[in-house]
Order: structure tokens, then sequence, then C-alpha cells
């Protein structure tokens, strides 16, 4: 990222980093992309907690690069600078301290189970409702 000289060059800056930012949210949101993940974790948390509700689904291999994102997403520097923080977090055992977190409170599974699905559900709910005014005629 370049360093501005002036105010001008700050507000330029800003502007353009603000649109990448805004356009990237813009096409994941209300997208397919979003929808099959969002639903996937509904499904994931919704049969955990009717089925196995002490035990909270398996999502340590879920990750936005095995994922992958839409062609045109591109978050610019904000996206560099969470880039930095994921590395960060990885290096200091984010990953270890969660594990240890949720076996010392594996009593509120249940509890964390429903808000899970809670969650998911209604931000698919919201995907969904963007899509549907987005594409207000199916093709096919």
């Amino acid at each position: 990222m370049q360093t501005p000289k002036n105010l001008d060059e700050a507000k330029a800056i800003f502007r353009v980093e603000r649109t990448k930012v805004t356009t990237s949210i813009s096409a994941i949101a209300g997208s397919r992309w979003l929808l099959a993940i969002l639903a996937t974790i509904v499904i994931a948390f919704g049969t955990h907690l009717i089925y196995a509700p002490a035990r909270l689904p398996p999502v340590g291999g879920v990750s936005v690069a095995a994922v992958g994102l839409p062609p045109n997403v591109d978050f610019g520097f904000a996206g560099e600078q969470a880039k930095a923080a994921q590395d960060a977090a990885i290096r200091e055992g984010a990953a270890e301290h969660a594990q240890n977190l949720i076996a010392a409170n594996a009593e509120r599974a249940p509890l964390i189970n429903a808000i899970g699905f809670g969650v998911a559900l209604v931000l698919l709910i919201i995907n969904m409702a963007i899509m549907t005014k987005r594409r207000r005629v199916t093709r096919g």
C-alpha cells in the first residue's frame, strides 16, 4: 500500500479501498457459493443438535483458501491485513487454544449447537432474500 503525501491522496486511497471491500461483499452476499456454505453449516449444526447434542460438528478443515472465493472478490488492503492476522493467529497457536476452550466447556455443546444453527439459519435466510431480490426471473 502506498503512503499518501497529502489529505487528497489519502481520501482517494480510502475511496478505492472502500470500493474494493464493498464490491467484494456485494459479490459474496447473495451468491450461490455462500448459499452452499451456509446450508452446509445449518445441516451440520442441526443434525448435531438433534442426534449428537453433546458434540460439536467438526469444521476444522474448512478454510477460505480450500473452499475458494468467487473470482471477482478483491478485499484490497483489508484482505491483506486479515490474511496477516490469520497467519499470526496460526503462529500463536489459536487452533490449540480453541480446542482447549471447547474441551473446557464441553457441557455447553448443546447450547453452542443451537446458537450455531440459529445464526447460520438466519444468515442463510438473509442470503436467500438477497438472491431473490437480485434474480427476479430464474433461467432454466
